[in-house]
């Protein structure tokens, strides 16, 4: 077994499949998502219209999304009744949207649609190219933090050299500011 990688072995992450690497989401995800929750939001409109048209025939509001009789709230409950379908319809318009947003938000092999890891690691490379970045300003943020806390960098940004002295009598080193041996307890 050879530990050289040949190039169908290749991690997707190496080459990006041949396309520029990008921060940016696809046009179609974006599309793909923003369109899901359109359908979320009108699937829950479809959902609550059977509540407002329960709400409306027992507040005695009269003809509830119909023309008729105007006085009997058993007719009101009756056509309200009728939204039931709808309601249910709504149900599963809502969860179109939900599933079209996952597709959108991870694409098409993210999501399980299509079985690829290479297309996965591709569809996720905004993300994690996001996270890096993060963690690279993390990074770029230790010196500062160091120099906050006392310890402030040299001039290649490594911490200050520390110098130690030898007590001339027991051998123990000492910091360079110390008068005293904090073993023996000579003067240095």
């Amino acid at each position: 077994m050879t530990h050289g990688s040949t190039p169908a072995q290749q991690s997707p992450y190496t080459n990006n499949g041949g396309r520029p690497r990008s921060y940016d989401v696809p046009t179609w995800r974006k599309v793909a998502y923003y369109g899901g929750a359109v359908l979320q939001g009108i699937g829950l409109l479809m959902f609550l219209s059977v509540f407002v048209a329960v709400f409306a025939a027992f507040a005695g509001i009269g003809d509830v999304f119909g023309s008729g009789d105007h006085t009997a709230i058993g007719s009101g409950i009756g056509r309200a009744f009728r939204f039931f379908p709808v309601a249910f319809f709504g149900f599963f318009v809502i969860s179109a949207g939900q599933w079209l947003r996952r597709v959108g938000r991870q694409g098409l092999a993210g999501s399980g649609v299509v079985l690829s890891p290479q297309g996965e690691a591709r569809d996720a490379e905004p993300w994690r190219r996001s996270e890096g970045a993060q963690d690279q300003m993390r990074l770029e943020e230790i010196p500062t933090l160091q120099a906050a806390l006392g310890g402030a960098p040299g001039p290649t940004g490594s911490p200050a050299e520390v110098v130690k002295l030898r007590c001339r009598s027991c051998g123990y080193l000492e910091t360079e500011d110390a008068a005293f041996c904090s073993q023996c307890g000579q003067r240095i």
